[in-house]
């Protein structure tokens, strides 16, 4: 297995943002042509060519390379499905900004707060439209490929399949908020959900590379239990730079609405049963608990003295332990399952390691992305 070079990644990485511009402007166009406000088509648009590290991209390409692709299949290709991928998360993520109801991400308003001057009242609909545009038009670059058409098919099924459990676990996870008892909510409770929540659009990456590979779907089973652990492992990781974010402005002395605004308002302002709650009330003493308690179920508006009690509970410090753990698991699981090729279980190694020095913003695979995109200062959101 020939692991990719700096020039490699940043060769894909400005392949794919190509690709993704040239949707932008032509199926994206075409599909919202027939709206009368253009807004709505670029309130789209952005969700496809925001500034991105491409994870779900990007580990596609690094491991359909790292099974040698490159030799049998058009790059092209490998491009375009990469591009569905990244075309569908920025359909999740239109989603997900409405649900959450953020006004900013990555310094861009969100779509349904950006269509507020053309559309009043009824923006949240009309950017739920428009995320169901982006959701509709993700499958095309894949059934546009040159392979063959039974491949074709099944990379289609697999990649459909995962957008309807990403569905499933995002409500789910509003089931759990909106109906369990905090106190009750274990950390198992919470990892179960991170299992299909956000690990199946991660895990679709590794998937395509592997049906791609010829896998079978027993192979691709084997993927998803070892690759679980290392996306609830990058779930938490993500709660944590969420609540970090909050804390950061609080502490420069904004307003709590501005602070919201700034840090895109944490699973911790939207009162959520997370892996970093639940280390908080595990750590605290009974008083503190019960406040802890009391604002989850939204009986305390006292966002900034929860930060506080979070901060002194150390919760941050044990749920970067249990990322860790979490990735060992991973990683664990791989070299354990002799069913899996060993060029698959190699080509897994590298990818994960990948993927999680993505979710470093000082590593070196990290800073790679400012050099596919010289036109960017500071890295903005993944």
């Amino acid at each position: 297995m020939r692991l990719p070079t700096d020039q490699d990644l940043i060769r894909w990485q400005q392949q794919l943002e190509q690709f993704l511009a040239h949707f932008a402007d032509t199926d994206l166009r075409r599909a919202t042509a027939r709206i009368s406000d253009p807004a709505v088509h670029e309130a789209a648009a952005v969700y496809v060519t925001r500034p991105s590290k491409r994870l779900l991209g990007m580990a596609f390409l690094h491991t359909a390379h790292a099974l040698h692709h490159q030799d049998d299949i058009r790059d092209d290709d490998l491009t375009a499905i990469a591009a569905a991928l990244e075309i569908r998360h920025g359909a999740i993520l239109l989603h997900d900004d409405i649900v959450d109801g953020d006004t900013i991400r990555g310094g861009r308003p969100t779509a349904h707060h950006a269509l507020i001057p053309s559309f009043g009242d009824e923006a949240r609909s009309a950017a739920l439209f428009a995320g169901d545009v982006l959701a509709g038009l993700a499958p095309l670059p894949i059934l546009r490929t040159a392979l063959p058409q039974p491949l074709r098919v099944r990379l289609a099924e697999l990649f459909q399949h995962t957008t309807a459990l990403v569905a499933a676990g995002q409500a789910e996870q509003l089931h759990l908020d909106a109906c369990q008892d905090p106190g009750r909510v274990t950390e198992a409770d919470i990892l179960r959900i991170h299992a299909g929540q956000f690990a199946p659009y991660l895990l679709c990456s590794l998937h395509l590379a592997g049906a791609l590979a010829e896998l079978d779907d027993a192979g691709l089973d084997r993927i998803t239990e070892a690759g679980i652990p290392l996306c609830q492992g990058f779930q938490v990781q993500n709660d944590v730079a969420g609540f970090r974010e909050l804390a950061r402005v609080q502490e420069l002395g904004e307003q709590t609405s501005s602070a919201l605004t700034l840090a895109n308002t944490s699973d911790l302002a939207r009162r959520r049963r997370t892996a970093l709650v639940r280390a908080a009330l595990d750590r605290l003493p009974s008083d503190q608990c019960a406040r802890m308690l009391a604002y989850l179920n939204g009986g305390d508006d006292d966002l900034t003295a929860i930060v506080d009690l979070i901060e002194q509970s150390k919760a941050a410090d044990c749920c970067a332990g249990l990322i860790l753990e979490l990735h060992a698991q991973s990683r664990e699981r791989i070299t354990a399952d002799t069913h899996l090729p060993v060029d698959v279980r190699t080509a897994l190694h590298a990818t994960f390691r990948y993927m999680t020095a993505l979710y470093d913003p000082t590593s070196h695979e990290s800073r790679l992305y400012l050099e596919a995109r010289p036109d960017l200062e500071t890295l903005t959101s993944r």
